[in-house]
């Protein structure tokens, strides 16, 4: 278990009181982290080309809820958004960028693969057991299957004490630091292995990292099929959008640390402020400052 921040920084300052060696550069560090404070997760964001039709097939599909942001129809998944901008043409696929698949979990992922087969889903794969395979000697089965949403996005259903939306899939050069690098920032946790226990003895201890983002997964895997990654814009998983206490505070904490800047804060509508940085591997995140409405939480 981690110290909380107030706690370290108080034992460094007792310490230093105590001792004539001050605290390190990276103890305070440490101390004082995230860069961001008071993050969490506000939206993933879709382009699609029937706003109307993206959001019928996520309420029939997945555990997701019809409500209005800043004037737009959009979904609400347990404690955060589903958020989608209408574009004239198909939107390029997220294969080969830095956010591979968004997923939903599934109880008894035999009958929810019944159910999509029944709901006219498209699959690939059907549903897959990786229990053994990548859990190790087990007998706990583990199960994921992959939807093709309306714009080919990857819709991931696997194997979850619920049917909540649980998790953001990013492909990284290098995963670690990556997780590293969204850790420092934003305050995402450190989770346990993607498959405890098991990691080191079928080598993917290095090529894959998990933090929680309240109550959502960010799972980090190594890409190595592209040669290079693609930027996230403009493809069907456009972004995502983090909220911030005040996004002048952020915009200002960020500065040290040479974060690339793609849009500067402006207003976006009544109660909102944005602005947009690129996280690793080219991923576009969105800064918002959301004093809108928030749906009740439901999970």
């Amino acid at each position: 278990m981690k110290t909380p921040a107030s706690f370290l920084v108080a034992a460094l300052m007792l310490g230093a009181c105590a001792s004539p060696v001050p605290p390190s550069d990276q103890d305070l560090i440490e101390a004082w982290r995230p860069i961001i404070k008071g993050a969490r997760l506000h939206h993933v964001h879709l382009n699609v080309t029937d706003r109307k039709e993206a959001i019928a097939y996520y309420l029939k599909h997945v555990d997701a809820r019809a409500e209005t942001f800043a004037g737009e129809d959009a979904i609400w998944v347990q404690r955060s958004w589903i958020l989608f901008n209408e574009v004239k043409e198909k939107p390029a696929p997220s294969a080969g960028t830095g956010i591979n698949h968004i997923g939903w979990g599934a109880p008894d992922p035999r009958a929810e693969f019944e159910r999509q087969k029944a709901l006219g889903a498209t699959f690939d794969p059907e549903i897959t057991d990786i229990g053994v395979g990548l859990g190790g000697p087990t007998k706990k089965a583990f199960s994921f299957m992959y939807l093709i949403g309306p714009n080919g996005e990857i819709i991931e259903l696997n194997t979850d004490e619920d049917d909540n939306f649980g998790h953001i899939h990013f492909y990284n050069r290098q995963p670690h630091t990556a997780s590293d690098w969204y850790g420092n920032m934003f305050g995402l946790a450190e989770s346990n292995p993607v498959f405890p226990g098991q990691a080191a003895h079928y080598g993917i201890g290095d090529r894959m990292s998990r933090r929680h983002f309240g109550n959502v997964n960010t799972i980090f895997s190594l890409e190595r099929g592209e040669a290079e990654i693609k930027p996230t814009t403009g493809t069907v998983i456009d972004h995502i959008g983090i909220s911030v206490p005040n996004l002048d505070a952020a915009m200002a904490a960020i500065k040290p640390y040479n974060v690339t800047i793609l849009a500067q804060p402006a207003t976006g509508g009544p109660g909102w402020r944005h602005a947009f940085i690129e996280g690793p591997d080219r991923v576009a995140i969105e800064l918002i400052q959301d004093h809108t409405p928030q749906p009740k939480i439901t999970d």
